[in-house]
């Protein structure tokens, strides 16, 4: 897609013979001794991290352990299919190491944003946009559009029939049952927003900002994935330049639970002017805006106009028409076949363990990969998956290319870890008790300004990778930097050694 990249960050859920942090602590463990995907990260990347919690990919991606859980951020794309590739390399990644540890048919990672106990999985995505993402404009502009978009967007979840109050006991999306603020700076605490205002930028060299997106749900459906990712580039890009859909919701956190709440529609939404208006043409108002401007610019830019329009139909008209492509839609129609044939109907608690069948990585558990199968599921990449797939035209191919040399010279060997944890390590009182809490590192330049070379031998970031102190730059995600990559990948064996 034109002028823009874009990622996802999924948290993985688990289940199985192995406690979930357990579980977690053994995958990344495993999956980076064995080099077979990817180079562990010597240094902690945040507060909470301690040395060694995650590393980068061969495909350009990052995988980490985050509150207990498997955590798997995307490189950065620009094409629809790339990522959809990326996001099955990450089930792919973990099904592989489950399998190399023979625990199969033991533990089970899941794809989804909810355990049915009260706790919830996070799902982000990421948009290169020029403008910073609390400026107001943006803000106002985003809320109706997001609020919304779970219409097609929405992975769909089974409830108890007592939290249902009279309604079927289903939710469109999963996530919005956790939403709490319209706004916040904060993605935990604070409340979960609608939209979050985290202001980071993306490139300091070329101006670009991240926006970070933290409300919708972790799809299956390819169609859905990129229609989600499609359309709301679009959207980023529309007010980025400056348009305004002239639309302002009275109660956000309203609005996004009620659509939620009645699959069945209809899904009026209020404005402040004391209006209502539909969900559907409040997509269909930025659909229009986005065709407007777009319309024949690229061929991911029409797939998305198109998909967009096809679903608001079909939402409009008969919504079973989108089996096989919007995920909500999808699920409803198993769980209301399976509730139609039980004595206990919605009461049945195997729905519940259908629901999250539909969302398991393991393709000999998964709904989703039955569905699949029988060609029931509308696809963007077909055949099997290449987890190490990297995306074309951006900064990824060169990060992977310097990390898989990273790996061919051991560069995890050069590692004293007890170094690392003297050096990084420090206790700290709280409510009289000592914990042991490490300085993280957030950038290379951290390791230029105190020395710690010495200690940590490599870091590998998303706009450029040390080594020994040589220093590989890539601040334009939009560049691939394919020949300066190959040269320094040829030297890292001689700078780890120097």
């Amino acid at each position: 897609m034109d002028d823009i990249v874009f990622g996802t960050e999924i948290e993985f859920a688990s289940a199985g013979a192995l406690p979930p942090g357990q579980a977690a602590r053994l995958v990344k463990s495993i999956l980076f001794q064995d080099r077979r995907f990817g180079l562990i990260d010597p240094a902690p990347r945040e507060w909470d991290e301690e040395p060694g919690n995650g590393g980068h990919l061969f495909n350009g991606a990052r995988l980490y352990l985050d509150s207990g859980h498997i955590e798997y951020a995307s490189a950065e794309c620009r094409t629809l299919r790339d990522i959809v590739e990326q996001e099955n390399a990450a089930s792919a990644v973990l099904l592989d190491t489950v399998e190399r540890q023979e625990m199969n048919r033991k533990l089970f990672f899941i794809k989804n944003n909810t355990d049915h106990l009260g706790n919830t999985f996070g799902y982000h995505e990421n948009y290169s946009i020029v403008t910073s993402p609390r400026s107001r404009d943006l803000v106002l502009g985003l809320l109706p559009f997001l609020t919304t978009r779970q219409l097609y967007a929405g992975a769909g979840m089974t409830l108890n029939p007592k939290e249902a109050g009279g309604r079927l006991p289903f939710h469109m999306s999963q996530r919005a049952a956790f939403v709490s603020v319209d706004v916040s700076h904060r993605v935990r605490f604070g409340g979960r927003p609608i939209i979050n205002l985290r202001d980071e930028p993306l490139s300091e060299r070329t101006g670009l900002r991240r926006l970070h997106v933290v409300v919708g749900d972790a799809n299956q459906s390819q169609y859905a994935t990129a229609l989600k990712v499609g359309s709301t580039a679009l959207v980023a890009q529309l007010l980025a330049a400056g348009w305004n859909p002239e639309l302002y919701l009275d109660e956000a956190v309203r609005s996004i639970k009620s659509i939620s709440r009645n699959p069945g529609g209809p899904w009026p939404v209020e404005l402040v002017d004391g209006r209502t208006i539909s969900a559907i043409d409040v997509q269909r108002t930025y659909l229009e805006a986005a065709a407007s401007a777009f319309g024949g610019r690229d061929a991911d830019t029409d797939w998305t106009l198109a998909a967009w329009n096809e679903c608001l139909d079909g939402l409009a008209t008969d919504p079973e028409c989108l089996i096989g492509r919007v995920d909500w839609v999808t699920k409803l129609s198993e769980l209301r076949d399976y509730a139609d044939d039980s004595p206990e109907g919605w009461a049945d608690p195997d729905l519940v363990k259908l629901d999250l069948a539909y969302h398991h990585v393991d393709p000999t558990v998964s709904l989703f990969s039955e569905l699949q199968r029988r060609g029931l599921m509308n696809r963007l990449v077909s055949g099997p998956v290449n987890p190490l797939a990297i995306p074309e035209g951006t900064r990824a191919g060169a990060r992977g290319r310097i990390v898989r040399a990273l790996s061919e010279a051991r560069a995890d060997s050069h590692i004293d870890w007890k170094d690392i944890q003297h050096n990084l390590g420090a206790l700290a009182s709280w409510e009289n008790q000592l914990y042991l809490v490490y300085q993280y590192i957030e950038h290379w330049r951290e390791l230029d300004e105190f020395g710690g070379w010495s200690f940590v031998p490599y870091l590998v970031d998303w706009d450029g990778i040390g080594v020994r102190g040589r220093i590989f730059e890539m601040p334009d995600p939009f560049q691939e930097y394919a020949d300066e990559a190959e040269e320094f990948a040829g030297a890292v064996e001689g700078y780890l050694g120097s």
